[in-house]
């Protein structure tokens, strides 16, 4: 396995923990676990001599790319979960603003008839006053 392989894969897991810390935050507990055992990974690759890193990482390069794809499959994951919430959260604002609105428009139409209705029967009293008034 040559070098840039092995710098390759370094600095794919580099990316993906930096996403990682960037959208859950550097106090996140996922990130910390993540950040503890990728210490612990680097420690023990350091104490081993080159021929053995190298046969370490040629070894472990799938399992490496896989624990990869599927962090970076989490972290798609965790960032749809949070936006559809937060659409969420949107969208139940916007109804409950529109719902209050449309219960006041409603009590001020119900309000507004009402106060006519008793207009015209008013007025219809008045009439029928004024026609007996005249017989």
């Amino acid at each position: 396995m040559s070098s840039s392989d092995e710098d390759s894969i370094i600095a794919q897991l580099k990316r993906s923990v930096e996403a990682i810390v960037a959208k859950t935050g550097p106090n996140s507990k996922f990130a910390e676990d993540l950040m503890q055992k990728i210490g612990k990974l680097q420690t023990k690759m350091e104490s081993l001599t080159e021929s053995d890193r190298h046969k370490f990482i040629s070894e472990m390069k799938g399992s490496f790319q896989e624990a990869i794809a599927r962090i970076e499959r989490r972290l798609l994951t965790h960032s749809n979960l949070a936006q559809t919430f937060s659409t969420s959260i949107f969208v139940a604002v916007i109804f409950l603003i529109v719902s209050v609105f449309a219960l006041f428009g409603f009590k001020l139409y119900k309000s507004l008839t009402e106060k006519e209705l008793k207009k015209q029967e008013k007025l219809k009293s008045k009439q029928q006053k004024k026609s007996k008034k005249s017989n």
